[in-house]
């Protein structure tokens, strides 16, 4: 292999290792985006839930007021039998109290419903607000993870800008253009090895001039397909 090609992977290596940083970095924002997202979802989740609590008890309040006024309803006609002069009279009293203490029977029933549910609504809130704050912690660690992964890739790619423009510098400006071109052509390597007569970059099969050519090193060749730059594997030592 000659020392261009043994160059030209030196460079590649930093930019297929860049590459992948840029992915990993490209990633994080979406990934802390989500994140945030999910604890706001679950805030949402619990304001709901406190909401519904708190209809629970505004909607016993009104049957309890309801209750009072059955129960006021009761005590007045009870107190109205006593002034009554006629049968029908007395009897349409008497309908009105026993209208009244059904209703205030429905009432009682509906109250201790709501009791119960109010009861289990405040159990189930208790709990779901421990889980959350439990699972906004770990979501909170995970942003912060994240932004230390951030610093630590923008870190990481900014030493390895300064390598590879040294690995950069060593070549001729004709050939730097060269793998420049095809890197802005191609995804990932520029250049690639020649395997069992085929270029591992398209997996199209390679001519024996070709081949020729690249084993006598004298030029640098490429791909009659896929126009990337080729060396042969097989003289790459151990």
């Amino acid at each position: 292999m000659n020392d261009e090609i043994k160059s030209l992977l030196n460079l590649q290596d930093y930019d297929l290792e860049m590459d992948r940083l840029r992915g990993e970095l490209a990633a994080l924002p979406g990934k802390m985006a989500m994140l945030r997202a999910e604890i706001e979802a679950a805030k949402a989740a619990l304001q709901e839930a406190k909401k519904e609590a708190t209809q629970l008890q505004l909607t016993r309040k009104q049957k309890e007021l309801d209750l009072d006024a059955q129960e006021a309803a009761i005590r007045k006609h009870s107190t109205e039998l006593n002034a009554v002069k006629t049968n029908d009279a007395y009897r349409a009293l008497l309908g009105e109290i026993e209208k009244a203490k059904q209703e205030k029977s429905v009432l009682e029933d509906h109250i201790l419903q709501l009791l119960d549910q109010i009861d289990q609504a405040s159990r189930l809130g208790k709990e779901k607000e421990a889980v959350s704050k439990a699972n906004e912690v770990a979501l909170q660690k995970q942003i912060s993870d994240c932004e230390d992964a951030q610093k630590a890739l923008e870190q990481t790619l900014a030493s390895k800008e300064s390598e590879r423009a040294q690995a950069l510098s060593v070549l001729s400006k004709n050939l730097a253009d060269h793998y420049s071109k095809i890197r802005n052509g191609k995804r990932g390597a520029a250049v690639v090895p020649i395997r069992r007569e085929q270029c591992t970059g398209c997996h199209m099969k390679v001519s024996q001039n070709l081949i020729n050519e690249v084993r006598r090193g004298q030029k640098i060749m490429t791909c009659e397909s896929c126009s990337r730059i080729v060396y042969l594997e097989e003289v790459i030592p151990a």
